[in-house]
């Protein structure tokens, strides 16, 4: 085996090596979920349908629904489980056009009603708001231990707010700014 410039070498290359390892992953990676899948189709019942199955036919409904952080676009996304499906967007700490949410007077009194003074100076630049937001990590609420179903709790990583989203309607209606404070990331309000 020669190198680049013509040189004897002995050995795997880093892209012979590469390869070589991302192959023996797929295979490892493969041989430990096949038994699994077997499993599950063994336990099928008369419908046809094993528990790990993703379908959800149309008209029926999921079994759960899971409430993911949108990241960057600083939403929540509710999605079905076991479908995945994308059930719906809640904007919270960005502007979004489709719904209104930042250019409405309701929307943009909740956005600005718990920034700091030094915030609000800043938003200027940008209509008054802060435009964009990191959202991480939502939870439900508790109470005495138990979830239960009332308000959902995120927070900006980007900006150092927490908002509540009322579940009942899907919708924020508090957002507040945390002072002495910079990148809070999986803040917990209920714990």
């Amino acid at each position: 085996m020669t190198d680049e410039k013509g040189k004897e070498s002995t050995g795997l290359s880093r892209r012979q090596w590469l390869g070589s390892a991302a192959l023996s992953g797929a295979m490892v990676a493969g041989a430990t979920q096949l038994p699994h899948a077997l499993a599950a189709d063994a336990k099928k019942g008369k419908e046809g349908k094993g528990k790990q199955d993703g379908i959800v036919e149309p008209g029926e409904l999921d079994d759960y629904y899971a409430f993911n952080s949108g990241g960057q676009s600083g939403e929540i996304r509710i999605l079905g489980l076991p479908s995945m499906r994308e059930l719906m967007r809640i904007p919270i700490f960005h502007i979004d056009s489709a719904t209104g949410w930042g250019l409405t007077n309701e929307s943009r009194k909740i956005m600005t009603e718990g920034m700091s003074p030094a915030s609000r100076e800043f938003a200027k630049r940008f209509g008054g708001v802060l435009p964009n937001g990191d959202a991480h990590h939502p939870h439900m609420s508790l109470t005495n231990g138990t979830y239960d179903g009332r308000y959902i709790f995120i927070n900006d990583k980007a900006n150092t707010r927490v908002a509540r989203v009322r579940c009942d309607v899907m919708k924020c209606d508090k957002i507040i700014e945390i002072p002495n404070a910079d990148g809070i990331h999986g803040l917990r309000p209920q714990r």
